[in-house]
């Protein structure tokens, strides 16, 4: 086992499989739990709303969201900042705008 430090809360542990300690692993559970019943019951909920309702930090939920655990298909209203430019996403880093230019910027360069 290696020994790392918690990325949440900074203390030392034996790391088996995530960059979180145990006690951090449950509370992003319940936490994730929590989530996920008020997207459940609200469909049309905002950010904000599922912050304020949910005690959630927002990272905690993009974050979610960004590894795949949180699907926000039924929840068009659930969005937060595209990585790049800041305009409103609901899958990972960038919007689908960014996400084009950037592969577009990509291709370019491979054909000089």
């Amino acid at each position: 086992m290696a020994i790392a430090h918690c990325k949440r809360c900074g203390k030392i542990y034996n790391r088996v499989r995530r960059d979180i300690c145990p006690a951090c692993i449950v509370e992003e559970d319940r936490a994730f739990a929590a989530v996920r019943l008020y997207l459940h019951d609200h469909r049309d909920t905002t950010m904000e709303e599922l912050v304020e309702r949910t005690g959630t930090d927002e990272s905690l939920i993009v974050s979610l969201i960004r590894e795949g655990r949180l699907i926000l298909r039924d929840n068009p209203n659930l969005t937060y900042a595209c990585a790049r430019c800041g305009r409103p996403t609901q899958v990972g880093r960038f919007c689908a705008r960014c996400t084009q230019e950037m592969a577009s910027a990509g291709r370019k360069k491979t054909q000089v």
